[in-house]
């Protein structure tokens, strides 16, 4: 009886240290940004897309408890689509909207440069 609790006890610590060891490594904490012409998105691993792979990006915010989350959606060439839920990179209790627009308009700049079309539905 005690030896299954001690199993998944030491199954639980490993799932935690790998999921730990996966946040701590994460080289920039921001909800997505683009570098050397790639674009990375967070979630639990990382999602890296190239720019050149990308046929669209849509973005929306939604209210959920109380606060504001945001979707990206990024459409891929390869008729891939890639969701991820986002709130900000800043610590916070309550995210309003006005903040999960402010990370998205991080990035928007960079696909204009790109000329990369998206959509912001509210």
């Amino acid at each position: 009886m005690y030896t299954s609790m001690i199993f998944i006890m030491i199954i639980i610590i490993i799932i935690m240290l790998v999921v730990t060891i996966s946040l701590l490594r994460r080289k920039n904490w921001q909800c997505f940004y683009i570098e050397n012409e790639i674009l990375y998105l967070y979630s639990l691993f990382v999602k890296e897309i190239p720019l050149s792979n990308i046929r669209n990006i849509e973005f929306e915010t939604f209210h959920s408890r109380g606060s504001y989350s945001g979707i990206i959606r990024v459409y891929q060439k390869d008729a891939k689509v890639v969701k991820r839920y986002f709130q900000t990179s800043k610590l916070a209790f309550f995210v309003s909207e006005q903040m999960v627009l402010a990370e998205i308009e991080k990035l928007t700049p960079i696909l204009k440069k790109y000329y990369i079309p998206y959509t912001i539905n509210k």
